[in-house]
């Protein structure tokens, strides 16, 4: 028997979503509970927030994320997992994984996050024989792009290494 599948989640998603990533983490009831360093923490990151927002996203790959080629990201190298919406949990991809495709073949990612950020794959990965990462079925964990901050020189380059 089948259970229901998971939404597959693209980088595309409205300014009011943005928005959203912005909000509080905490109240300010919250907040007057902390100590006086944490809050320091909590008060530099909210400045952060409000002088660079975020205008853009990057969703995880996971296995099971598609491509616009019709391949499908196999079983992760790195045992991280995410639990989907519907309860089964999937491996992040990352720089190295494959895509296997309905002939048999498969391809290799060859970009994502960047060394810093332990190259993850991302929607928009780009793989060896020219395709590109389209969704995934995880739709929690993304990079965040923030106005005003650039990414990381290896941060899903045009161009494979």
């Amino acid at each position: 028997m089948n259970g229901p599948l998971s939404p597959m989640y693209t980088n595309e998603v409205s300014p009011e979503f943005l928005r959203s990533l912005d909000g509080p983490d905490f109240t300010e009831q919250q907040i007057a509970q902390f100590a006086e360093q944490s809050q320091a923490i909590v008060r530099q990151q909210e400045s952060l927030i409000k002088a660079h927002p975020t205008i853009a996203i990057f969703r995880f790959a996971t296995e099971g994320s598609q491509t616009r080629d019709g391949g499908v990201i196999q079983r992760g190298a790195v045992p991280v997992e995410i639990t989907l919406e519907d309860g089964r949990t999937v491996r992040l991809a990352h720089k190295g994984d494959h895509a296997i495709y309905a002939d048999g073949s498969t391809a290799q990612i060859v970009t994502g996050s960047g060394d810093a950020s332990g190259n993850v794959a991302l929607v928009g990965s780009l793989l060896g024989n020219g395709d590109q990462i389209i969704n995934t079925p995880q739709g929690a964990c993304i990079f965040h792009v923030r106005e005003g901050v650039p990414m990381d020189e290896d941060f899903l380059p045009a161009i494979a290494d």
